[in-house]
């Protein structure tokens, strides 16, 4: 990266040169992540990338648009949900995209162009709390970032969140959908006496990574009050919808789940294990135990082969008499990370197994397991 920028900056002055790195670094790590189809294409700033939409998710949430003749996007960045908007709404109208960034703004319209859909929105430089709202529906993604870096503090979002929700009211049904950091606590009755309408609250992870959030208001909340996970993977969109409520906890079965982040954040515990016939292995723990499984988008099963409290010594002889050297290693409520307790087991073997550390009932738990696939095989699913 070094020697790039220093080349970037012999042949162009620093600002061309940094916002050309800017975008081929971008465009490397969109590549490899699969978060844009025409990621060769398209124009990014370092801040604009990194709190862009992925398209699979932006398509996902665009959808909810589609019935809307007129759309704005506040705070816009590089353009991926206004271009995702854009393509669901192309037949009956228009998108504004808004962002204060003149260069974010310039990426966005290239980028639409990049995607074909260029003659169905605007990008405009302009502040996201000043904007005129004459638009059916909104879409608002403030920045998560402080003086100090990203923040979970709501009043530190620029825009304040209270202040873009605030915004529902001059739009008609309160047709608004902002995005937040999927680590923000939230109270319902609270967003929904800000944006003055009823809120529903979604989280959405792609490939086992929870993203973001959303938080759906008036006209385009489905579920009033509720939780909705969503998780996004190569077999297409899932959703579990419920109200939240807590899950009970049982003994420790043949099989351990671990629940998608999505379902975690939204408080879906509860109904994730009423849906799959199982418990929690604590209360405080989001591993859930069951007897019997099937293929699940929400959870990943492993099929138990072993479990003990934790003991490097007993531990290392268990793995030892399995022939087990690949292990991957899962901690939740534990005091060590994976890569301390690998250092302490060093296993060695050609069989494979994964090795889940947490806590049961105040007591350290090592449980060793067959996993994905190979558990979901033994159980004939």
């Amino acid at each position: 990266m070094t020697a790039a920028a220093a080349q970037a900056r012999k042949l162009a002055p620093p600002a061309l040169a940094g916002a050309a790195l800017a975008t081929s670094f971008a465009r490397r790590r969109a590549r490899k992540a699969s978060k844009f189809a025409r990621a060769n294409e398209m124009y990014f700033t370092r801040e604009g990338y990194e709190q862009s939409t992925s398209e699979a998710v932006a398509r996902h949430r665009a959808a909810r648009f589609a019935a809307f003749n007129s759309v704005a996007d506040l705070c816009c960045g590089i353009g991926s949900d206004s271009i995702a908007i854009a393509g669901a709404v192309r037949a009956n109208g228009r998108v504004d995209g808004v962002d204060c960034d003149a260069d974010a703004i310039a990426c966005a319209r290239l980028n639409a162009a990049a995607n074909g859909v260029d003659d169905a929105v605007a990008f405009h430089v302009g502040d996201a709390l000043a904007w005129p709202l004459r638009h059916d529906a909104v879409f608002a993604d403030p920045s998560r970032r402080s003086a100090r870096g990203r923040t979970l503090r709501a009043d530190q979002y620029q825009p304040p969140l209270h202040a873009v929700l605030e915004r529902a009211q001059e739009i008609k049904d309160r047709a608004l959908c902002v995005k937040i950091a999927p680590g923000l606590r939230t109270d319902a009755d609270r967003l929904a006496a800000t944006c003055g309408a009823p809120v529903e609250l979604e989280y959405v992870s792609e490939r086992g990574e929870c993203k973001e959030a959303v938080i759906w208001c008036g006209a385009l909340a489905r579920a009033h009050g509720a939780r909705r996970a969503t998780v996004i993977d190569a077999n297409g969109v899932h959703v579990l919808d419920a109200e939240p409520f807590r899950a009970r906890a049982g003994a420790l079965d043949r099989f351990v789940g671990e629940p998608d982040p999505a379902v975690i954040r939204a408080g879906l515990l509860g109904a994730l294990c009423e849906q799959a016939h199982a418990t929690l292995l604590d209360p405080e723990v989001a591993y859930m135990t069951t007897r019997t499984v099937a293929h699940q988008p929400f959870v990943r099963w492993f099929e138990i082969i072993e479990s003990a409290p934790f003991n490097v010594k007993r531990l290392r002889a268990a793995l030892r008499a399995r022939d087990i050297g690949e292990l991957v290693i899962k901690t939740r409520a534990f005091p060590l990370r994976p890569e301390e307790i690998a250092a302490l087991l060093k296993p060695a073997g050609e069989a494979r197994a994964t090795l889940l550390c947490t806590t049961i009932r105040g007591k350290k738990t090592a449980i060793v397991c067959r996993s994905g696939t190979d558990a979901l095989q033994s159980a004939g699913a």
